[in-house]
C-alpha cells in the first residue's frame, strides 16, 4: 500500500477547518489566546503590513491578524504561531534592553543629534537658507510659468488630443447592422 493511501495520523476536527480561510471567530479552548499573543500577532501582521505596503497596510494586517488568533483552523494556527513569536521577540528586546540599556542609549544619542544639528544650523542658518531657496525656485517657477503659459499649453494640448481619440473612436464605431469592425478602420 502507497503512502498516499494511508489516512492521516491526526484528521482534521472539521472540514471547515480546512476549507474556511478566516470565518467567524470560533472560540474554543484553543482559539481563545491571551492578550499577549494577540497583541504580538497584531505587532507582527502590522511589521509584515508596512514592510510590503505602508501604514495604512501594516494598520488592517495588524488588526486582521489579531483577530485571526480568535479563529479556529489553519488561520487561527498561523496567527497564534505568529503572536507567539511576536511575544517572544518582545520578551527578548526587553531582555536586551535591560541588560545593555538600548532604549536609554538610542534616547541620548537621538537627543545628542539634534542638539548639534540645532546648533550647526544656527550657525550655517542651513533651515533659512533652505527655506531661502526653495522659494527662490517656486517663485522662479510661477514666473517661468506665467510667461511661457506651461501649465495652459499642456491643459490645451491634453484636451486636444483627448477631442482627436473621442473624434477617432466615434467615427470607426460601425453604424447599427454594417459589420465595420474597429480593427478595419484603422488598418485603411
Amino acid at each position: 500500500m502507497a503512502s498516499f493511501d494511508k489516512p492521516p495520523k491526526h484528521p482534521p476536527t472539521s472540514f471547515s477547518d480546512l476549507n474556511d480561510p478566516i470565518g467567524k471567530p470560533k472560540l474554543t479552548d484553543q482559539s481563545n489566546p491571551s492578550s499577549k499573543v494577540i497583541a504580538g500577532a497584531a505587532a507582527v501582521g502590522a511589521t509584515v503590513g508596512m514592510l510590503v505596503s505602508g501604514p495604512a497596510v501594516a494598520l488592517v494586517a495588524g488588526a486582521g491578524v489579531g483577530i485571526a488568533t480568535m479563529t479556529s483552523g489553519t488561520t487561527g494556527n498561523v496567527a497564534r504561531s505568529a503572536g507567539q513569536l511576536g511575544v517572544s521577540v518582545g520578551g527578548k528586546a526587553q531582555e536586551l534592553d535591560k541588560k545593555h540599556h538600548i532604549v536609554d542609549k538610542t534616547k541620548a544619542a537621538g537627543s545628542t543629534v539634534i542638539s548639534k544639528a540645532k546648533k550647526v544650523d544656527e550657525k550655517h542658518h542651513i533651515v533659512d537658507k533652505t527655506k531661502a531657496a526653495a522659494t527662490k525656485t517656486m517663485n522662479a517657477a510661477v514666473d517661468f510659468n506665467k510667461k511661457h503659459n506651461i501649465t495652459g499649453k499642456t491643459a490645451n494640448a491634453l484636451s486636444t488630443g483627448m477631442d482627436a481619440i473621442t473624434k477617432r473612436l466615434s467615427k470607426s464605431s460601425p453604424p447599427s447592422g454594417e459589420g465595420k469592425t474597429f480593427e478595419g478602420d484603422f488598418k485603411k
